[in-house]
């Protein structure tokens, strides 16, 4: 692949930049130089057809013209700075500061006027806000051509920076980042053949880590996360929806999910629940999903559900009730607290002929069955009146008798 590049410099013609003109040549990079900043950005405000991929910025030289302003400066740096950061909303171009000033190296104001402009999107090596002539033009090439490459990428990460922002901060690792961009890339392009199952695994990942998260800070059970560092997604989503959980026994004072969430989230864990990481099933076969897909042959699902995961996101972000101490206050042991009931009386009203009996109890709740053998070791008959404790079964749908004291 080639590249063509403007290089802005007053001395673009001078015998100390063939150096790197020669290095650029090797590396099939064309530069194309422009002495004055003014005139460079005149130029690719009009590359109509993005012939330049990147400009690299000479530091300190002219604005717009040497006689008129009589010395160098960085003025002009700073205004191709500003009109590419304003220009990102239109296109993005990749942009390196390329100094030999001896003013300029290693000053922390001008380090900072830089760093101003590279907030949003940062080109080039991590370590170097700029590239030293004589030292650095190795280094300047190969980042150049890697962030050419990766433009791509870079315009959606721009685009969706707060979600990738967040999804850096719950500490999602950079490959499974990549998978999030290769879904928007697929949305951008209109991917029809792309198969949403084989993405499914990771996207449930990206609720995991917002769960992990939410852990630490006490938002979520620690129940909800087993010893082997597994996350019960089902039990987690219900119990952040403030609802009892069907399995662990414990349930959240608070709603922390917004209804829209939970519902979202309760569709995505149903949906790509034949992915899971616990499953050896193979989400393509899956019948429910397979029966969609013959009639549904799209990518729509998968677009869907991600944007299900940038509104975790965003939501998870922006939610302040990260007092561990405050959340965990908030947790309910539904063992302790509502799984046994306190003594509650009742009248027996039936002993049927298989031998299980019926309590009405007086709150006028539902009934309860007697087990036959509840009967027959305390000789109940019909009529008695009865003290009784129940339990709920576990997923707190049903109320079995633990207890029974006969009343004269």
């Amino acid at each position: 692949m080639s590249y063509k590049v403007l290089l802005i410099d007053d001395k673009h013609t001078d015998a100390s930049l063939e150096a790197i003109k020669r290095m650029a040549k090797m590396a099939n990079i064309e530069l194309v130089g422009e002495k004055y900043h003014v005139q460079g950005m005149e130029i690719l405000k009009n590359d109509l057809g993005m012939e330049y991929q990147a400009v690299i910025l000479d530091a300190t030289g002219f604005k717009k013209s040497d006689i008129e302003e009589g010395k160098e400066t960085n003025s002009g740096l700073y205004y191709s700075l500003k009109f590419l950061n304003e220009l990102k909303s239109d296109r993005i171009i990749p942009w390196f500061v390329y100094t030999g000033a001896p003013r300029n190296i290693d000053d922390e104001n001008f380090i900072e006027q830089i760093s101003e402009y590279q907030s949003d999107i940062k080109f080039g090596s991590a370590e170097l806000c700029y590239y030293t002539k004589t030292i650095h033009e190795k280094e300047l090439l190969i980042d150049l051509k890697t962030e050419v490459d990766k433009l791509e990428q870079t315009k959606i990460e721009y685009l969706h920076k707060k979600v990738f922002k967040i999804a850096k901060n719950i500490n999602i690792p950079n490959e499974e980042i990549s998978v999030l961009i290769s879904i928007i890339k697929s949305i951008q392009s209109n991917g029809i053949n792309l198969e949403p199952s084989l993405y499914f695994t990771q996207i449930r990942k990206y609720v995991e880590y917002v769960f992990r998260d939410a852990a630490k800070y006490c938002i979520l059970h620690e129940k909800c996360i087993d010893k082997d560092g597994k996350v019960n997604l089902t039990e987690s989503s219900l119990f952040l929806a403030g609802e009892n959980t069907k399995y662990l026994k414990v349930k959240c004072a608070k709603t922390h999910f917004p209804k829209i969430i939970a519902e979202n989230l309760k569709n995505l864990i149903f949906v790509t629940g034949a992915a899971s990481h616990t499953s050896d099933v193979d989400p393509a076969k899956n019948m429910d999903y397979q029966s969609y897909r013959e009639q549904i042959n799209t990518p729509y699902l998968l677009y869907q559900l991600l944007f299900t995961i940038c509104d975790l996101f965003v939501w998870y972000d922006n939610y302040t009730h990260k007092n561990s101490e405050e959340n965990k206050g908030l947790w309910i042991n539904l063992e302790v607290n509502q799984n046994t009931s306190d003594w509650i009386e009742g009248y027996v009203t039936r002993i049927a002929e298989n031998g299980w009996g019926t309590l009405q109890p007086k709150d006028g709740t539902s009934p309860l069955s007697i087990q036959p053998i509840m009967v027959t070791n305390n000789k109940i008959n019909e009529g008695d009146k009865l003290k009784i404790r129940f339990e709920l079964s576990l997923d707190g749908t049903k109320r079995h008798i633990k207890e029974i004291i006969k009343i004269d």
